[in-house]
Order: C-alpha cells, then structure tokens, then sequence
C-alpha cells in the first residue's frame, strides 16, 4: 500500500517534532492490576488517528502502531475476562471509529527506560521487520492476526525486542478488501466490540485501532475511544479443585451409607427373605 509515502511522512514529522511523542510512539494506558475477584473492572480513554490502524494489520504488509491505542494489564491469577472497545469522544479524538484490536501476552518497554517507547521506525524495528517480513516491504510492525516484534531505540544486540504472542482478536462489523471476509467480526456495526477471554496470570497488551479499510484512503480524522476490561469470573485454584473433589466423595458416601440404614430398616419391617442381605 503507501508504505513509502507513510515511511517518509513519519521520518520527516519526527525529525521536524510535528508528531509529539504521545502519537508517534508506543505510550501505553495501563488499565491495572487484577487478581481473579470476579467484578473488578478499570475502563481507560485514548485516540487514534484513523479509522484503519487495527484492520490495516490483517493485510500482507502489516500496520503501522502510530494509528493504534495500546492499553496493557496484568492478571495475578487465571480469569475470564471481558474487552470492551467503543467510540468515545475523548483526548481530542471524536466519535465515528469502528473499533477492533488483537490481544497479545507480553509487554512494550517502558516508555521511561533509556532506549525511550518503541515504535516501527527505530534502527531495530526495522531490522526486525525486515527479517520477519523475509525482505518484503513493510508499512510498520504490527500484526493483528500473528506474534510480531518491535523496540526502541536501545542497541537491538544489547536490548532485547519486545515480543507480542498472538492470542486472539474481535471488531466490529465485517471487512473483506479483497481477500474473503476476515474472521473475528461481530457482524453489526455500531461503533463497539466486545470479547471474552480465558487467560493465566500473566501481562498482557492490547492494540485497538479502526476497521474499516476503505477509510485510510480518505483524510485522516482524530477518533475517540473507550477500552474497558471487565473479570468475569475467578477461574479456582488446584487447591480449591481438590477441596471440592474431596468435599462432594464425602457427601457421596454419606448419602451411601444413610441409603443402606434406611434400606436396612425397610427390610426389617418385611419379610427378610425379600431382602438383599
């Protein structure tokens, strides 16, 4: 697509400063800290340029994260988990976007840590696209159906890449540019998507974008967007399994035993030859 167009458009606004940090890099909204208590929920504001940064990364020669939000959080237990992406009129951005986002395990680096925020056109992001992409043009690092990689701009031999392990995806609508439809939409679109998760403690980001492909051929517009994460339910612990294993044999024998005495009773008051004992 315009990769050479984007490529030089971002390598010039960051050397002018056009682009503040915030839109040019990876600046992640941390939603928390869960620990399993089904309830707990933490919602989050952000904004994209484009209605297009999250499908975008479906296609052959990737996206580009300066059009997504990344939200991350981290589970101190295994959960069901609840996303939740819709418009939002917020940082800016106005309401029209068409949300989708894929949910990876692992982290970005902290923003704050001496290589800076990652983004796609560090010497090591680059690097790294090249020899993932086996040479081909790439229009940024992210991938939405796929574990992808990205860095800052510490030494790639020194630092190690940030690694995204795919675990699963959701948008809304249904896109097909050209290549079938691409499997994860809700069929409906109004603005929101919603998915569950079943997931082990662990940290885990998420990159939200738009999805409607046509529209990065269009002006680009701000758009608003609301994330929030919800625990469903506690998923036990080995322990509690046992303890309820172990609770439910007890009943079982008791019911067992109280079935013989009963039994036994009855066979007292009848004639005993009809009796199994």
């Amino acid at each position: 697509m315009r990769y050479s167009l984007t490529y030089a458009l971002v390598v010039a606004s960051l050397g002018t400063g056009l682009v503040s940090p915030a839109n040019a890099h990876i600046f992640p909204h941390h939603l928390g800290t869960f620990d399993g208590t089904a309830g707990a929920a933490a919602t989050d504001l952000a904004s994209v340029a484009g209605n297009f940064g999250w499908i975008d990364g479906t296609d052959a020669d990737w996206g580009d994260t300066h059009k997504l939000a990344v939200y991350q959080f981290t589970l101190t237990k295994e959960a069901d988990i609840q996303l939740s992406f819709s418009q939002a009129v917020a940082l800016g951005g106005r309401n029209g976007l068409n949300p989708g986002f894929s949910l990876y395990s692992g982290l970005v680096h902290d923003p704050s840590s001496p290589g800076g925020p990652d983004h796609d056109f560090s010497a090591g992001s680059i690097a790294i696209r090249d020899t993932d992409s086996g040479g081909a043009i790439t229009e940024g690092a992210f991938r939405a159906l796929q574990d992808w990689r990205i860095t800052n701009e510490s030494d790639p031999a020194v630092v190690p890449p940030s690694v995204l392990t795919y675990i699963g995806h959701a948008y809304d609508g249904s896109q097909d540019y050209g290549s079938g439809i691409i499997p994860g939409g809700d069929g409906l679109l109004d603005h929101q998507v919603v998915q569950n998760f079943h997931l082990l403690a662990g940290d885990y980001s998420v990159f939200v974008g738009g999805s409607d492909y046509a529209s990065q051929f269009a002006a680009v517009k701000g758009l608003g967007i609301s994330g929030t994460i919800s625990v469903v339910s506690a998923v036990p612990e080995p322990e509690t399994y046992a303890m309820l294993l172990t609770g439910l044999g007890l009943m079982g024998a008791a019911i067992r035993r109280r079935k013989a005495i009963d039994d036994f009773r009855y066979c007292g008051a009848k004639q005993r030859l009809l009796c199994p004992f």
